[in-house]
């Protein structure tokens, strides 16, 4: 038995889990959750995720979970000797603390800016019809690129937000921000104004499991438009 995913193509929250997923090598299936048909809001997904929100996890012996962050670190940690290790050795004090302060600063500060930016511009419109306020997303912007000008001091002294190994506090960036770039066309985390962030932007972009997550997400792309 694999492991499923309740998700849609549409959740970049579920593309947070699915990066994980690929990292560890861990097959799985896909359950669809029909977000734009309500199927979220019905009791029988509500038994699984009393919010109503994507994704839920479904492990093979029949353990759910929900919030894709802490799906990601399940995984990450029950699967910790299968494929990329996201997680610093827990003995190792000063690596772990580097990367708890990167998990901090991601879900405290910088995620959401850039949510912010992407509600207002892409989901707001979308979700409800609304037409996108630009002078606030002006302004939403302007705070992305304030809380990326201090990464950019960050990463010019370790090569990753977690220390200098690439761990589920990189990943959790790439959803929200690689949507703000390639629907919003928004170049932010790729500026020449800040190299270290755009070298940093692009190594984990292009990797093979992030590659992985753009072609299941293809569905999801062609929504948008």
């Amino acid at each position: 038995m694999v492991l499923k995913l309740y998700s849609h193509a549409i959740s970049t929250s579920a593309q947070r889990v699915i990066c994980v997923l690929a990292e560890k090598k861990i097959p799985f299936e896909i359950v669809e959750v029909d977000i734009l048909k309500g199927e979220n809001k019905e009791p029988a997904y509500k038994e699984m995720q009393p919010w109503g929100l994507l994704p839920v996890l479904e492990d093979d012996n029949g353990f759910r979970l929900y919030e894709s962050r802490a799906i990601c670190r399940y995984i990450a940690e029950k699967y910790a000797d299968q494929g990329t290790q996201l997680i610093p050795t827990p003995t190792d004090f000063e690596a772990r603390g580097l990367f708890e302060q990167g998990l901090a600063m991601e879900a405290g500060t910088v995620d959401p800016c850039v949510f912010a930016a992407l509600n207002e511009k892409l989901f707001k419109p979308f979700k409800s019809g609304l037409s996108c306020d630009d002078e606030l997303y002006t302004v939403l912007l302007k705070r992305v690129e304030l809380v990326l000008d201090v990464y950019e001091v960050i990463l010019g002294k370790q090569k990753y937000i977690g220390g200098d190994q690439y761990t589920l506090a990189d990943i959790y960036h790439l959803p929200n921000g690689y949507t703000l770039q390639t629907q919003c066309g928004e170049l932010v985390f790729l500026s020449e104004k800040r190299p270290n962030v755009a070298r940093w932007w692009t190594e984990i972009t292009g990797r093979d499991a992030w590659k992985q997550v753009g072609e299941l997400n293809k569905p999801g792309v062609h929504m948008w438009e």
